[in-house]
């Protein structure tokens, strides 16, 4: 199948095999491959790698969001196309060209990413669907909400899911969407 939109998907570059939450980045990778979305990650290690062969192992179209500045690190053997960034800023802003954005388990990195791309969603009509995947989003976004000045609204602009096949099913739905394309 031709992809057809772009799905970015954050996680961990820290995660390897041993982490539970590996087995469902390669299955988010493969169902959003068989789904026909072009698949980008970071790029490089952890959960971006797990995402990445999962999507290559389907037949899929594997993006990685490098750094040119990162000149220690090579992007993971799974990764097709890759996007270098003079800066951390440009790499942020490639996140808002994609039609959907899934955030599994991560650290700082990843939190900035989601950050950036919510903090768009609040003004932008055309910002990236975000689809958060795990069990600690829903209690992080809890403190978000008792500290923070976030409120229902804030909140709906997120949707949290428990597996893969739900976080998938939810990011092709807005690729298709946003492309005006037919369901399946």
């Amino acid at each position: 199948m031709t992809a057809r939109y772009q799905v970015a998907v954050l996680g961990s570059a820290r995660l390897d095999e041993d982490a539970p939450v590996w087995a469902t980045a390669v299955e988010l990778g493969r169902l959003l491959a068989e789904g026909g979305a072009v698949v980008v990650t970071g790029g490089y290690a952890g959960l971006m790698a797990a995402v990445s062969r999962g999507a290559h192992e389907a037949g899929g179209h594997v993006v990685g969001l490098t750094m040119s500045a990162w000149t220690s690190l090579s992007p993971n053997e799974w990764v097709a196309e890759a996007r270098a960034s003079d800066d951390y800023g440009a790499r942020l802003r490639a996140l808002l060209d994609m039609n959907a954005v899934v955030a599994l388990d991560g650290g700082v990195g990843t939190l900035s990413e989601v950050a950036v791309v919510w903090a768009a969603a609040q003004t932008e009509p055309a910002a990236p669907a975000i689809i958060l995947l795990g069990d600690a989003w829903p209690r992080l976004l809890e403190v978000f909400r008792d500290n923070l000045v976030i409120d229902e609204r804030d909140l709906a602009l997120l949707r949290v899911v428990a597996t893969a096949a739900e976080a998938a099913e939810a990011a092709l739905s807005a690729g298709r969407a946003a492309r005006n394309l037919p369901r399946g």
